[in-house]
């Protein structure tokens, strides 16, 4: 998994989201451990230890029914162990089979019903689904299972955690500041180190006004994990106005400029607000504090690339992928910046890292545009086409008829090799009418200007002909 970047307590739009991305593959994460498997139930190794690794690679060839036996094998050697139900739940959420885990959850419910796992765990999916109530009311009872929960007292105080800040975040949802705060003041009780929980009711305590508590928090919660941001930054980015997140953004970096952590976060910010130059600059700084920061080398590629400087975005880019192999959105940006350069073999190892990309998390359209671009660059015109056919069928596009202003780029050069100017012009209007940052606005703005002109004259652009795969399939 990449490494857990600061950037991720920004909210990030178009294709540049920082966050971890997920992978969508059927298997079982080659790094799922037993000691992930069975929590914080248990540690040490017992005679359960050989079931559940040998359950973890039978789950991972398919034999669902041996797996699950050798669950059962350790929970009835080692009580203290979650349910057999439980842990089979979480191999199948791990492999991203949701429908099968779900049913093993129901099916501890009623097997087990004084642990308070399973309701723990559908409160939580629902929060994720959307389902505030349902999760409300499903937190509710895990409480009140936990509380009468004593078979582990580990396991009880994680779980316990756990449910209040799920109960938390449906609270949030809701906007109701005054519950949420209540939850995680419960959770902070229980774990007063506990930097998610700070950090969370910082968050909740600015939403009810409270600014003096609300940066108190982000102060303990950055002391606990120094991988947080500096509260300052934390500060500035829950403002809605650019006077009061530069103010808190100029406060950071005078009390704590020398830490990497405050340098990265004002790139970013300066990044959001298209000062490309400013955050590049504070980004080398970042590098300079820290020469071994991922995060540092990816800003500094992103900036590059935001400023058609190519050969540098590869070369930070690539710093940064040798550093987080497993950062998709690093890839991307790889891939896309390789694309930009002279020479073939840029452009084949750009196709190979989207290619490779797109494997590892088929269902991202993001991705998905990103190859079908590479391919159309290349004159891969049939692979192109297919692929921007399913960006367009996608669920995320289809459902709400909008797409990134890097995929609208993308789709109106399409549409002007096609002669299509009045959709071309129509796709890059749509495409700069955002304040986000966008990698090929310059682009944009150029093409745009230039299919102005061609409208204006009644005169269309010249439509080359199609080649390769696409034009046998016409």
């Amino acid at each position: 998994m990449a490494d857990k970047s600061i950037l991720s307590g920004f909210a990030w739009n178009l294709a540049f989201t920082v966050a971890a991305i997920v992978g969508t593959s059927s298997q079982v994460r080659a790094d799922l451990t037993v000691e992930n498997l069975t929590g914080t139930a248990i540690s040490g190794i017992g005679p359960y230890y050989q079931d559940v690794a040998d359950a973890i690679r039978l789950f991972a060839t398919k034999d669902f029914a041996a797996a699950l036996s050798h669950l059962e094998s350790a929970k009835k050697s080692t009580p203290r162990l979650p349910p057999s139900e439980i842990m089979m739940a979480n191999l199948y959420l791990d492999a991203n089979q949701s429908a099968p885990a779900i049913a093993h959850l129901e099916k501890a419910a009623r097997q087990w019903p004084k642990d308070p796992e399973s309701y723990v765990m559908l409160a939580e999916r629902a929060v994720n689904e959307g389902r505030v109530t349902e999760a409300g009311l499903m937190f509710e009872k895990a409480v009140g299972v936990i509380d009468a929960f004593n078979d582990n007292p580990k396991r009880k105080q994680n779980l316990q955690i756990r449910a209040y800040l799920g109960w938390a975040a449906a609270d949030e949802i809701r906007a109701d500041w005054k519950e949420a705060q209540q939850k995680l003041e419960q959770l902070i009780k229980l774990d007063q180190r506990s930097a998610t929980g700070h950090e969370r009711l910082g968050r909740v305590l600015f939403r009810s006004g409270n600014d003096r508590g609300a940066y108190a928090e982000f102060q303990l919660a950055a002391e606990i994990d120094k991988k947080l941001l500096p509260a300052e930054l934390a500060m500035a980015t829950l403002y809605s106005d650019k006077v009061n997140r530069e103010k808190w953004l100029n406060f950071g970096l005078k009390k704590s400029g020398q830490d990497p952590r405050t340098q990265l976060a004002a790139a970013e910010f300066l990044l959001l607000d298209n000062q490309i130059e400013e955050a590049k600059s504070h980004a080398e700084e970042a590098l300079k504090l820290q020469p071994d920061s991922s995060d540092a080398q990816f800003i500094i590629g992103l900036a590059s690339r935001m400023l058609g400087d190519y050969k540098a975005a590869d070369s930070h880019l690539s710093a940064a992928h040798l550093r987080s192999p497993a950062n998709p959105t690093i890839m991307n940006h790889l891939a896309l910046s390789l694309i930009e350069l002279p020479d073939d073999a840029s452009h084949q190892r750009g196709l190979q890292f989207a290619e490779l990309n797109l494997r590892q998390n088929p269902n991202n359209v993001d991705f998905m545009a990103t190859l079908g671009w590479i391919n159309f660059r290349l004159k891969n015109l049939y692979d192109a086409e297919r692929l921007f056919t399913a960006v367009l069928n996608s669920s995320s596009v289809s459902a709400t008829n909008t797409m990134t202003s890097e995929m609208g780029y993308y789709m109106a050069s399409i549409a002007k090799e096609r002669g299509k100017i009045p959709e071309a012009v129509k796709l890059l209007q749509d495409s700069l009418n955002t304040e986000q940052p966008f990698a090929y606005r310059k682009k944009a703005q150029e093409l745009l200007a230039q299919l102005s002109k061609f409208e204006k004259s009644n005169v269309k652009p010249k439509t080359p002909v199609a080649s390769g795969k696409a034009a046998d399939a016409k």
